[in-house]
C-alpha cells in the first residue's frame, strides 16, 4: 500500500512539473474563499453548461470581484445549465429576490422589459465596437425603465458575438432569397421574427433547449447564433455550413435584483456596480479571443463558413420593419430607438476620430 501511494504521489508530481508555472490553476480563488460570520450568499442562475464561454468568463469575473471588493461579505454561488429554470422564469425570481443576478440573452429579457427590444433592432449597429459603445451610453438612460418592468438592474453587459447563419444545405446562403427554401430556427422574439420575414425565410420559433434535437430530426434545418454556441454545443453534428453576417450580436446584460440590491449598505451597492462595470470591460477583451478558437474549431470540424461581401439588401430589408416594431418597447418605442440611432452615429464619429 505504500509503495502505492508513493507511487501516485510521484506520478502527480510528475504531472505537476510537466505544466509551466504560468499555466497551473491558482489554487486560491474566489470560490476557495472562507467562510465567515454574516456572510451572504449571492445566488447566480444563467442557461449555459459550458464551462469556459463568455457567459461563464463573465459571471465567474463578475462573482470573483464582488466577492473582492465587499471584503468577502458577499460570496458567489454559480448555477449554469438552466438548473434554476428558463431564462424567464430566473428574471422572474430575480424580481421576487430569490435569485441575486441572472444573465438572460436581451431578446428573452425583452419579454418582461420591452424597452430592451431597441437592443434587438436588427443593423441599428453594425460592428461590436459600436454595440459597445451603445450600450455604454443607453444603459443609463434605461435602467430605471428596465427596473420599473422586470425589477432588475442591469449593472454590466456580456456579448456572444455576431449571429451567424448555421444550417444544413447543398448551397450557401449569400442573399436574402437563399433561406426561402430553409425552415430556420428563430427565438420567440417578434421583431427576430420579422427580420427573417422580411427575408422571405420561413422562421420557427423553438426554446433552445430542444434545437439540437430539432437539427437532427429535421423540425428545422437551421437558425441563428454565435459560433461559440453552434460549435460549443456540437451542431456541427447535424449540420455543414455557417454563414457570417453583421445583423445583430447576441448580447446579455448582466440582471441584478432590484430587490436584493436595495436591501445592501451603500458600500457593498457599490462594490456590486464597479464589479459589474469591471466584469463588461473584461469579458470586451475575453470574448473576441475566445471566438478566434471557436471558428478555428468550426473549420476543423470540417463545417463550410462563407461570408456575405455585401450585406446591403439584409440590411434594407430588415431595417424595414422598424416602424411596426417600435411598440414592442412602449409608447415611447419610435423616440427611443431614433435616440438609440443618434448614439450609435455619436459613436462612429467617436470611433473614427
Amino acid at each position: 500500500m505504500k509503495a502505492l501511494t508513493a507511487m501516485l504521489l510521484a506520478s502527480v508530481a510528475t504531472v505537476a512539473l510537466a505544466v509551466p508555472a504560468y499555466a497551473q490553476e491558482n489554487p486560491f480563488d474566489w470560490r476557495s474563499a472562507p467562510d465567515k460570520d454574516g456572510q451572504e450568499t449571492m445566488r447566480i442562475g444563467h442557461s449555459v453548461n459550458m464551462e469556459w464561454s463568455s457567459h461563464t468568463a463573465v459571471l465567474k469575473r463578475f462573482a470573483e470581484l464582488v466577492q473582492i471588493y465587499t471584503n468577502n461579505a458577499i460570496r458567489a454561488e454559480i448555477f449554469p445549465g438552466s438548473q434554476l429554470g428558463g431564462e424567464r422564469e430566473m428574471m422572474q425570481q430575480a424580481r421576487q429576490g430569490v435569485l441575486q443576478v441572472t444573465l438572460p440573452a436581451t431578446n428573452n429579457a425583452a419579454a418582461l422589459s420591452p424597452t430592451l427590444n431597441v437592443f434587438v433592432f436588427p443593423y441599428l449597429a453594425t460592428s461590436t465596437a459600436e454595440v459597445n459603445c451603445l450600450q455604454d451610453k443607453l444603459t443609463p438612460v434605461i435602467v430605471d425603465r428596465v427596473i420599473e418592468e422586470a425589477g432588475t438592474r442591469i449593472v454590466g453587459w456580456e456579448n456572444s458575438g455576431w449571429r451567424a447563419f448555421y444550417y444544413k444545405s447543398d448551397e450557401p446562403i449569400e442573399e436574402p432569397a437563399d433561406i426561402a427554401d430553409l425552415k430556420m430556427r428563430v427565438p420567440p422574439n417578434p421583431i427576430m421574427i420579422a427580420s427573417y420575414e422580411a427575408w422571405g425565410g420561413n422562421p420557427t420559433p423553438l426554446a433552445w433547449n430542444e434545437l439540437y434535437n430539432a437539427l437532427q430530426q429535421g423540425v428545422v434545418e437551421g437558425g441563428d447564433n454565435p459560433v461559440t454556441d453552434v460549435i460549443g454545443m456540437k451542431f456541427h453534428e447535424v449540420i455543414n455550413r455557417m454563414t457570417k453576417f453583421n445583423y445583430t450580436i447576441l448580447t446579455h446584460p448582466i440582471m441584478v435584483s432590484e430587490r436584493w440590491f436595495q436591501s445592501l449598505s451603500e458600500e457593498h451597492q457599490e462594490a456590486v456596480l464597479r464589479a459589474g462595470r469591471e466584469a463588461t470591460d473584461y469579458i470586451r477583451w475575453w470574448q473576441p479571443l475566445d471566438e478566434e478558437r471557436w471558428w478555428a474549431e468550426a473549420e476543423e470540424a470540417g463545417v463550410e463558413i462563407t461570408e456575405i461581401e455585401d450585406e446591403t439588401e439584409w440590411m434594407e430589408k430588415a431595417r424595414a420593419i422598424w416602424p411596426d416594431y417600435y411598440d414592442t418597447i412602449g409608447a415611447d418605442g419610435e423616440e427611443l430607438v431614433n435616440q438609440a440611432t443618434q448614439m450609435v452615429e455619436e459613436c462612429r464619429a467617436e470611433l473614427e476620430g
